[in-house]
């Protein structure tokens, strides 16, 4: 099947629109803090609130533009051809559901990695610990334990990893390489990175979890659609 860029998708516009909106408003009403508000905060936080499970799916960061740009340009891209395939019912099940997963994967990752911080750290050398070290590298330590998600990118994944199971042969490009990949191999690819990249904390403050969450979470339900699609 070709695959072409759909200028017409309705889901795909709205949700890129407000995207973007919210985005400005970030900016343009930035004493309300509205990152924070609407951010994804641990459910052990004191901040976590049940609306933010979807609303952080709409926030961005304001200190990497790329951050709304990939993502967008990705719903973008993918998004137009999964809603004209399946319609716009199915694609947004497909893009919250995957959000969430994603969300939930993240989650139970941070919380691994929190026990194991607890579990092993010893508390009479804590305060020793954080004396010596600098402001980047305790933000760092605690992006590493945790900190609140925001972006669509788990939804966006869902998308693209729906994608790849309708056409798993489309051929994308994926850094570092010069070639084009099949979509597939390319998220396989992407999902052993992401699971390096989190062992090593090689990128802090990137939710690697979410990404797969999203990708796994969106191939399966697209996987769903395909079977009944073809009986």
């Amino acid at each position: 099947m070709n695959f072409y860029i759909n200028l017409n998708s309705d889901a795909v516009k709205h949700l890129i629109s407000i995207n973007i909106l919210i985005y400005t408003a970030t900016f343009v009403f930035s004493q309300y803090k509205i990152e924070s508000i609407l951010s994804l905060y641990h459910p052990f936080d004191e901040h976590f609130k049940l609306y933010q499970i979807v609303t952080h799916m709409f926030i961005h960061s304001k200190r990497l533009f790329l951050h709304i740009i990939f993502n967008m340009l990705a719903l973008f891209m993918f998004g137009g051809q999964i809603e004209t395939l399946l319609g716009i019912k199915k694609f947004l099940i497909i893009y919250f559901f995957s959000g969430i997963f994603a969300a939930l994967f993240q989650i139970i990752f941070n919380t691994s990695v929190m026990y194991y911080f607890i579990q092993n750290l010893d508390f009479s050398q804590s305060k020793i610990i954080l004396y010596y070290l600098n402001e980047e590298q305790r933000m760092n330590l605690y992006n590493s334990m945790y900190s609140p998600m925001m972006g669509s990118s788990g939804a966006v994944s869902g998308i693209v990893g729906a994608f790849a199971k309708f056409f798993p042969e489309h051929k994308i490009f994926i850094l570092p390489f010069p070639f084009p990949i099949a979509v597939r191999k390319a998220l396989i690819i992407f999902i052993f990175g992401s699971l390096i990249s989190s062992i090593f904390n090689l990128a802090p403050g990137v939710a690697h979890f979410a990404h797969i969450g999203g990708i796994v979470s969106g191939y399966f339900i697209g996987s769903f659609f395909f079977i009944k699609r073809n009986f």
